[in-house]
């Protein structure tokens, strides 16, 4: 018999190789595959701790979100940038979103946003000293204004651990639409995200949550106590300065 069967008796030995070839290598793969065992998955990519409030039934998670370089203005005109995989890019010339402007002084300094939710980030200082202002908005979503407030107050705590009930909450009028800010000062140790983040002693986080006409958007400047302290009265400047747009 012809070794493997490549030729049955009455076959010219070479046109049976030429036929049987293919069949033969195919099972040979086959059998090394089998051979080999189930093979591990790929692993995931880490997914970014979200920065933006949670909320109860929709999850704006920036896990799930494309990672592209951020556009800083788009032909809508100032504030109407086109998304850059996340959520849209506010024109750091003319800052305005979701219905609202404002304008921002030193020591806050514009930056691209560095995650894709994030409409707009301002950075004070750098380094292990930096703190961070973030711009959110997530249309018909991110819960009532106080459960928002209440979120980011649970976010830290004192030196025994316990909850920071001193938060300085208000309430006011500012261009004709309602604002609400909120002053924490404590350890933050965040809840969001695979495992939290290092709890980070002495932080403080000056927030404003505006009642806009398309909805709540979110400031939050989160950082060292004394980074953030440098830029407190820049953060209520830019506060005062929020009003409709047109």
């Amino acid at each position: 018999m012809t070794p493997f069967g490549l030729a049955s008796r009455g076959e010219p030995f070479m046109l049976g190789a030429m036929v049987r070839l293919p069949l033969f290598v195919a099972l040979l793969l086959a059998f090394t595959a089998c051979d080999r065992g189930p093979q591990p998955p790929a692993e995931d990519e880490a997914a970014e701790t979200a920065e933006a409030p949670e909320v109860p039934t929709h999850d704006p998670s920036e896990a799930h979100a494309q990672r592209q370089p951020p556009a800083v203005h788009g032909a809508g005109g100032p504030g109407a940038a086109p998304s850059h995989g996340g959520a849209p890019v506010v024109d750091p010339r003319a800052p305005q979103l979701a219905g609202i402007k404002w304008t921002v002084e030193e020591p806050l300094t514009y930056r691209a946003p560095s995650r894709p939710m994030r409409n707009a980030e301002y950075v004070v200082d750098e380094g292990a000293t930096e703190a961070v202002l973030t711009v959110f908005h997530f249309p018909g979503m991110g819960g009532s204004i106080d459960e928002n407030i209440s979120r980011w107050t649970a976010q830290f705590k004192t030196a025994d651990g316990a909850p920071v009930t001193d938060a300085d909450t208000q309430t006011r009028t500012v261009g004709g639409l309602q604002v609400t800010t909120v002053d924490v000062t404590g350890t933050f140790a965040s809840s969001m995200g695979m495992g939290g983040g290092e709890p980070q002693a002495d932080s403080r986080l000056l927030g404003a949550i505006v009642d806009g006409p398309e909805g709540p958007i979110f400031f939050k400047l989160l950082g060292p106590a004394d980074t953030v302290g440098t830029a407190e009265a820049a953060f209520g400047a830019l506060v005062d300065s929020i009003e409709p747009v047109g």
